[in-house]
């Protein structure tokens, strides 16, 4: 059976759900709880909201843990930083502040205002870095950013690399556009 067990709280429908904070909603779905203050999931499978103002849209497993935090859907999602974001895809994190996964697989945006639009295993763990897409891609430095292709580094603070295999951007402001097994490590 459905729970609302906080001042101004709601279940609108589905089974088994819970919401446990005030004004927390849930709307239908099954299994899904509404925990932080303020939070709100519309439905899907085994979903929690537990941030204040966070929001699950659906999907299945997905997590909004800090304050303003939303996940839109996919599976086993987590937005784990305060206005931190994942539109969708699978076992994306987004940690750090303001930081967001706009899908893919198994890509991480773990530096505040970090990035990942899409592919698979990619990591943005710079501050305010990004990777459009592509596989294994890591874009470290701050303000760096890796287009796509696969294996490819942007190590430095405004390095970048647009594509290409196994290429590494190791210096400051430095940039590979493609290619295979270059490496960019002057000033």
């Amino acid at each position: 059976s459905n729970v609302a067990s906080a001042y101004y709280s709601s279940v609108t429908g589905g089974y088994i759900n819970r919401a446990t904070d005030s004004y927390a909603s849930v709307s239908g779905g099954q299994n899904n709880e509404a925990s932080g203050d303020v939070s709100s999931i519309s439905g899907g499978y085994f979903n929690k909201a537990s941030g204040e103002y966070s929001s699950v849209t659906g999907g299945q497993e997905n997590l909004a843990t800090k304050s303003d935090a939303s996940v839109s859907g996919g599976l086993r999602n987590e937005a784990n930083g305060v206005a931190s974001s994942i539109s969708g895809g699978r076992s994306n994190v987004a940690s750090a502040y303001y930081s967001s996964v706009t899908g893919g697989y198994i890509n991480r945006a773990t530096d505040s205002y970090a990035s990942v639009s899409g592919g698979q295993n990619n990591e943005a763990s710079g501050d305010v870095s990004s990777i459009s897409g592509g596989y294994f891609n890591k874009a470290s430095g701050e303000y760096s950013s890796v287009t796509g292709g696969q294996e490819n580094l942007a190590t430095k603070s405004d390095a970048s690399v647009s594509g290409g295999l196994r290429n590494e951007a190791n210096g400051v402001a430095s940039s590979i556009s493609g290619g295979r097994s270059n490496v960019a490590s002057a000033y």
